[in-house]
Formats: C-alpha cells, sequence, structure tokens
C-alpha cells in the first residue's frame, strides 16, 4: 500500500515540477503532504494524502494563478461569486486541478491563511510567517516548506481547525488517531528544533496558547509519553480547558459536547452526536459550505 501510495504521490509532484520552478523566488509553502510525512516520520507516502497544500499571503496569490494556468491546472468549475465566497468564508480558495492519466488528478489547494474564516483573534501576517521557509527536494523536485517549529505551528491549528468545524464535523469522519499522531512524531522527531522555549514563545506572540494545549491534551489522550505532558502542562490555560469539551469555531456557534473523547474518536458519523444541538444558523451554513467545497 505505501509502494503504491509513493508511486501515485512521486508521479503527482513530477507533474507539477514547471508549476514549482516558476515559483522559486515567491514567497509560499508546501504545507501538509510528502513535506509533514518527512519532517514527522523521516520519510515519504507515510501518510496518507491526496493534494497539494500551498500556504501564501494574499498579495502574492496572483503570480500563482498564473503560474498554476500556466502549467495547465484549472479551477474548480464555480461561478465567480462562489469563488468570492470561499475567500471570504474561509481561509482559502477553491482548488485548481490537472488531468493526470493513470494516476488520478493532481489537486492544488491554496491557504492564504493559517487561520479558519471563523477566527475572531489577532492575524498573523503570512508573508512574514513564510520569511524563513526552506528547500526541500520531494521525488526530485525542489519546493519551499515550513521549519519544523511553524510546521508545528500550522499543524495544530490547522487540527483544531478540523477538530472543531460544524461544517467538517456534519459532513466527514474528521477526529482521527492519524492527525495526532502526526502532532506526536512531528514533536519526537524534531525535538531540538520545537523546543518547549521556543513553542511557547511563538505560540505566545501568535495569541495561541489554548489550541496548542488543546490539540496536546488530546495528543496525550493518545501517546502518554513525558514530553507530551510537558508541553501539555506549559501550555494549559483556562481557556484551552474550557475548549476541550465543546466545538465550533467561534464563539457565537460554540456548542458543549454531549459524548466524551472516546467516543468522537471511534465514531464515523459525527454528524449523528451533534445533529440534536444544531440550529437553523449551523444548518443553512453547513448546506451553503456544501455548495461552496
Amino acid at each position: 500500500m505505501v509502494n503504491l501510495r509513493k508511486a501515485i504521490l512521486s508521479k503527482r509532484f513530477r507533474n507539477t515540477e514547471n508549476l514549482f520552478s516558476s515559483l522559486l523566488d515567491e514567497p509560499y509553502a508546501v504545507i501538509k503532504g510528502e513535506p509533514l510525512s518527512l519532517l514527522a516520520y523521516g520519510k515519504t507516502a507515510m501518510r496518507h494524502v491526496g493534494d497539494i497544500d500551498i500556504l501564501i499571503s494574499r498579495d502574492n496569490m496572483g503570480n500563482l494563478l498564473k503560474c498554476l494556468d500556466m502549467d495547465g491546472f484549472e479551477p474548480s468549475k464555480v461561478t465567480r461569486e462562489e469563488q468570492i465566497s470561499a475567500i471570504l468564508c474561509s481561509h482559502q480558495i477553491l482548488p485548481f486541478t490537472k488531468r493526470l492519466p493513470g494516476y488520478g488528478d493532481v489537486t492544488v489547494d491554496i491557504n492564504f491563511d493559517i487561520f479558519w474564516g471563523e477566527y475572531e483573534g489577532k492575524r498573523v501576517d503570512i508573508n512574514s510567517f513564510l520569511s524563513d521557509a526552506l528547500y526541500k527536494e520531494i521525488y526530485g523536485v525542489a519546493i519551499k516548506t515550513l521549519p519544523p517549529l511553524k510546521n508545528m505551528v500550522q499543524l495544530v491549528l490547522h487540527h483544531y481547525k478540523d477538530m472543531n468545524s460544524i461544517f467538517l464535523l456534519s459532513t466527514r469522519k474528521i477526529i482521527k488517531r492519524d492527525m495526532l499522531r502526526d502532532v506526536y512524531f512531528l514533536l519526537k522527531n524534531n525535538v531540538n528544533d520545537i523546543t518547549l522555549d521556543k513553542l511557547y514563545t511563538i505560540s505566545a506572540e501568535y495569541e495561541i496558547l489554548p489550541y496548542m494545549f488543546y490539540i496536546f491534551f488530546y495528543v496525550g489522550e493518545i501517546f502518554h509519553d513525558e514530553i507530551i505532558d510537558k508541553y501539555t502542562n506549559a501550555f494549559r490555560t483556562r481557556k484551552g480547558e474550557e475548549l476541550l469539551d465543546c466545538y465550533g469555531l467561534c464563539e457565537k456557534e460554540r456548542k458543549k459536547w454531549r459524548y466524551n473523547f472516546e467516543t468522537r474518536l471511534a465514531s464515523n458519523n459525527i454528524y449523528d452526536l451533534i445533529k440534536e444541538d444544531l440550529t437553523a444558523i449551523d444548518k443553512e451554513k453547513i448546506a451553503f459550505n456544501k455548495h461552496i467545497f
């Protein structure tokens, strides 16, 4: 299975070589996916991935779109109004796809924020966040990716979003052990770069201590490890503790879980666990996001 996945991913990356060659002087980073696989597990194809995710600022998105077009990628078939709605309501624009006979499509997701659309806190300047991106070779293709410390920041925020989005919880099996495993091994295999002092400092600067605590707490529920306990205790805040038994990405949609973490983790239909608590506004939002995404 790993060898097949590696062959498919290799083919997809090699079919984006022209795209990444044209972006070498641009501030961007490939996030999650194969760069994370290398950092967390020491080799590619260790994660169940399909799309290639790119983080880039809104200011530099125009040139990326031109490069995608020149390399044969086609935008999602939606109206201009729907694309604008996606930009306004989320952290990304709708994906671009390139046909790849025999290996499935290669899809590029474009993210312009490390936070979610509903986020109410201080935003992070993405160009600054990308300023120390590293060159990495994936299947012979030169790309840029985040250093381990910022990889952890991005990963924690991504997983917090996935574990708390009412839309995702209603439409996908989104709380998975693999998500927390990625965090665990990213830390364990890069502990000299992701020291507690460094991670705490950047988390305090970005005002994300509660989200760090939330994710590390649940990593510790699966991986009983002294280093995880150490990080969890350091990031503990009152707000973080309050988030543990809630879901929803902003204050006005936040709700208490009726079921414990073990039940949520084991469930293949989380919608059944939350449907009784959804308001009419929640259901309208779910329907709208289904149409757009």
